[in-house]
């Protein structure tokens, strides 16, 4: 029973898209780390990890994840998801840094949090959405 269960985790979509996600978030922060270390303004920091960040998404996630052919459409339905994520993700670290007095970082971490789900949903069920047999 508790190999089964194993299994049905190991072959999730979300379980894979979670891991593609820690992967790619890595890469993420990295590149946020080291554009705030280059003192670079957080907001402007953030956007461009996050951007170079749909690069990597994009690339495991049709590989790895949804095993899908790297198209034009789903190419431009990805980004726009992503971009969408983006502005969520850009308006909730503000707030939470701005208005709420969270540092940076720890937001950024919190904000990553909350954004996981919506893009997993929209990828899954919009972007990358298998055909009725």
């Amino acid at each position: 029973m508790m190999a089964n269960l194993i299994n049905k985790i190991k072959e999730s979509s979300f379980f894979g898209f979670a891991l593609v996600g820690a992967i790619n978030t890595g890469f993420s922060f990295i590149i946020y780390i080291l554009l705030l270390r280059l003192d670079l303004y957080y907001i402007l920091a953030s956007i461009l990890a996050y951007i170079a960040g749909i690069a990597v998404s994009y690339l495991l996630n049709t590989k790895f994840v949804f095993k899908e052919e790297k198209t034009i459409k789903n190419l431009s339905k990805f980004v726009s998801v992503y971009l969408t994520a983006l502005v969520i993700n850009t308006g909730l670290l503000y707030a939470l840094v701005n208005l709420i007095g969270f540092n940076p970082v720890l937001g950024q971490i919190g904000v990553t949090c909350l954004v996981l789900f919506y893009n997993y949903v929209l990828q899954k069920l919009w972007t990358f959405k298998k055909a009725s047999s």
